[in-house]
């Protein structure tokens, strides 16, 4: 009886031990990572949900197109210490010549760290025209092992990047529709500002002197009601190059704390004297298990414009911009109205207006 006790005693604890070890699974993202072909990707996760770290690639379309430095700046997002969250991440290679972003997902594959990836590549082109050969599109599946025949490097995590979101968007609001400043003087086109995209959604950029990228995204489309989560509005995290003309660029956005991620990637084009940010995103959404890795991602393009030009679909609350459909200013400030109200709104007014008429 006494050994039975022990007995059982002993497998609660192994079970228990057990449920810890695999609970911190997929919870941080930090570490050393490989994909199929060999690349590293080395990673730090803050409790703050930034990534940052080091690729080193082992593949390029054609010899030199992924520059000449042996490390590459990964610059992305994930929420931390929230099992299977999606995340999102970028390299940029060649001073800006291409930017290469992934969205994603961990799961647990087999008993093993598995972060199940699709990535669009983009190639920086000399017109607007061109933009149909700009972007590919794959899939990556990255582990914590080193598969069988894979080059060695001597990777190292390179120090969190420190930055003030709350000053760069209070710096970003500052920013009038038109203003191309945030950057130095250069003939092209600029990210830095308010843009637009053919929906209504609006995005704020700032970039900064490392080539990282921060602001604010408004949306106003969501898959489902709630999606998004109850603001409508997040975070934006990316990179691109400061000095270069045209750089390529990629960007983040995680809605609803980790259930879905957005990525884009794209370049900035002067259109018809017009400038045009070109981008190709990536929808990731949050999946149960690996064999559902088919249906989480959703693609398609976005045109943003720096000026609003149309007013989208709107919401049902407040996205920020005045002027949508499902709210209004009164006295100078922002309220929320139903598309419910505005109906029973209208009809009370026809209905007194037909009475007076009769």
């Amino acid at each position: 009886m006494q050994f039975h006790r022990i007995s059982v005693t002993s497998a609660c604890l192994l079970l228990v031990a057990l449920d810890i070890c695999l609970g911190t699974q997929c919870e941080d993202l930090g570490g050393r990572w490989y994909n199929q072909l060999g690349s590293v990707l080395v990673l730090h996760h803050s409790q703050d949900g930034e990534l940052t770290g080091t690729y080193e690639t082992q593949v390029e379309q054609k010899h030199g197109s992924a520059g000449n430095a042996h490390s590459h700046i990964v610059v992305g997002a994930a929420p931390y210490n929230k099992p299977a969250s999606v995340f999102g991440f970028a390299v940029m290679f060649n001073s800006g010549g291409s930017t290469c972003a992934w969205t994603g997902q961990c799961h647990i594959c087999n008993g093993e760290e598995t972060l199940m990836t699709s990535w669009l590549l983009r190639s920086r082109v000399t017109t607007c025209i061109d933009k149909w050969k700009s972007t590919l599109i794959g899939q990556d599946t990255f582990t914590r092992g080193r598969p069988d025949n894979s080059p060695t490097y001597n990777v190292r995590i390179v120090p969190q990047m420190k930055r003030d979101t709350s000053q760069v968007l209070k710096n970003a609001h500052r920013i009038t529709k038109r203003d191309a400043s945030g950057g130095p003087p250069i003939d092209g086109c600029n990210i830095h500002g308010y843009w637009y995209n053919y929906l209504g959604s609006q995005v704020i950029l700032h970039r900064n002197e490392d080539n990282s990228v921060r602001g604010k995204y408004h949306t106003v489309v969501e898959k489902a009601e709630g999606a998004s989560g109850s603001r409508g509005h997040s975070a934006v995290y990316g990179i691109t190059n400061w000095d270069q003309v045209n750089s390529t660029l990629a960007m983040f956005v995680v809605w609803n704390e980790g259930e879905s991620i957005t990525g884009w990637v794209g370049q900035c084009h002067m259109c018809n004297k017009t400038e045009v940010l070109e981008t190709t995103w990536l929808l990731r959404s949050k999946v149960k298990t690996c064999n559902e890795n088919w249906m989480s991602t959703h693609h398609g393009e976005n045109s943003f414009l720096r000026d609003e030009h149309t007013k989208g679909p709107g919401r049902q609350f407040v996205v920020e911009i005045a002027g949508r459909v499902g709210e209004v200013l009164v006295n100078g400030a922002r309220i929320t109205v139903s598309l419910h109200s505005v109906l029973v709104v209208t009809t009370t007014v026809m209905t007194v207006f037909c009475h007076s008429l009769w």
